[in-house]
């Protein structure tokens, strides 16, 4: 049950990023969700692996020194029940300890005596290259959420999650006709974590979402001097960092949404 969440929820994720890709500064529409899905979910078989376009500075990101203050946390590595690794992937526990060390550096948060659940995925077309995931519970709360390449450790994307009671609008329309604050908020937070490897040359807020659990998110795509791109989500609430995706997934994330718009023209009808 666990796996196919995630599957669900990753998919969630490519489709708010194919949107990106067109262009869109709004929700996601329910004709491209139901129409993809439904394309997307019959397609069963694998691909692989594909490191092409691996770069030096992507394996520097992924053996990068620990953060000040950091002390590995004595937690514990369970398997969520999903596909198998091959012998030239790290271990679950070498994936969870980079997840772990990632945490700590972006949300503050440490592991000690949690459970750190993690499963495997093998490529497939919106990401062409294996990879460890994981989930992380809080208080018996989907709390965090880092995927990382199984090969290399490189970090494809992490996340938080909190939990809101009260309902908020999907869109806000003032928030969307002046994001300047947030745009802002994004540029100091990707240069301080270094998310595009490189100076950052530009940032754009590209859509706004509801998001899971009641807290709205504002994506903001960050283009780095090196030609990296990552997307950043927001809370609309307090600007609180939610999610990074970095390069290492976007791109291929991109390329897939640009492929499924080709595929399906509709949907570009269906958007505007």
């Amino acid at each position: 049950m666990k796996a196919n969440r995630l599957k669900r929820k990753s998919f969630k994720k490519t489709i708010l990023a194919a949107t990106v890709v067109i262009g869109g500064s709004t929700l996601l529409f329910q004709g491209l969700i139901q129409v993809v899905t439904a394309a997307e979910f019959k397609k069963t078989d694998m691909i692989p692996t594909s490191y092409a376009n691996y770069t030096a500075s992507s394996s520097k990101a992924a053996q990068k020194s620990l953060s000040a203050g950091y002390k590995k946390a004595n937690y514990t590595v369970k398997a969520i029940d999903s596909q198998k690794p091959t012998s030239k992937d790290m271990t679950k526990e070498a994936a969870a300890e980079i997840g772990a060390q990632a945490l700590w550096e972006i949300f503050g948060q440490s592991l000690e005596g949690q459970v750190i659940e993690m499963g495997y995925q093998k490529p497939i077309d919106s990401l062409p290259r294996s990879k460890w995931y994981a989930d992380v519970h809080i208080n018996d709360k989907l709390s965090y959420y880092f995927a990382v390449d199984s090969v290399t450790g490189e970090i494809f994307c992490i996340s938080s999650k909190r939990w809101f009671d009260e309902k908020v609008p999907d869109f806000d329309e003032e928030l969307n006709n002046n994001p300047q604050e947030y745009v802002a908020e994004a540029k100091k937070l990707a240069e301080k974590y270094n998310v595009v490897h490189s100076p950052v040359k530009s940032v754009e807020y590209q859509a706004q979402s509801n998001g899971p659990n009641n807290d709205p998110v504002m994506g903001i795509q960050i283009m780095g001097e090196n030609g990296e791109i990552a997307n950043m989500y927001l809370s609309r609430k307090d600007k609180a960092l939610i999610e990074i995706t970095y390069n290492s997934e976007m791109k291929y994330t991109q390329e897939h949404g640009t492929k499924l718009m080709q595929e399906h023209p509709a949907l570009k009808t269906n958007q505007k």
